[in-house]
């Protein structure tokens, strides 16, 4: 069964961490074929696909982590495996200043709004917290 969120000891590890610099995040992402929207959301029975759901997680995301200090550095669909072989269809790689400021847009109002669409559109996903060994270019 994939995982869709951190167990609480993945949780406590990666919020109790002494770092405080910057973290990208690298997401491996599957879509669903057609998006799985709950009874009683507004997007339910519609026969968008996975892939359009999870936009618009994170096209509301971005805004979230622009708010605080963070930016999208890639949004990219897989074109093929040249090392390796893998099932992901996108990966997507965020930047934070801090991982406060990352937990501070999963406790984000909005965010929560916006989880509904990340739910409904992947099928399984994988996050690689990560610490920059050299240094970020703002975009």
């Amino acid at each position: 069964m994939p995982a869709f969120q951190p167990t609480a000891d993945q949780f406590r590890a990666f919020r109790d961490d002494p770092y405080d610099g910057p973290i990208a995040q690298v997401n491996l992402l599957k879509y669903r074929v057609k998006a799985a929207y709950q009874p009683g959301d507004p997007e339910h029975g519609r026969e968008d696909p996975g892939a359009a759901a999870y936009q618009r997680y994170a096209d509301g995301i971005g805004h979230i982590a622009t708010e605080l200090g963070g930016h999208c550095l890639l949004l990219g669909h897989t074109e093929r495996y040249f090392i390796g072989q893998g099932d992901w269809d996108s990966v997507m790689v965020m930047h934070f200043p801090s991982r406060k400021a990352f937990i501070a847009m999963l406790n984000h109002e909005t965010y929560q709004a916006m989880h509904r669409h990340r739910d409904a559109g992947l099928l399984a996903q994988e996050l690689i917290t990560t610490r920059p060994v050299i240094p970020v270019f703002e975009a």
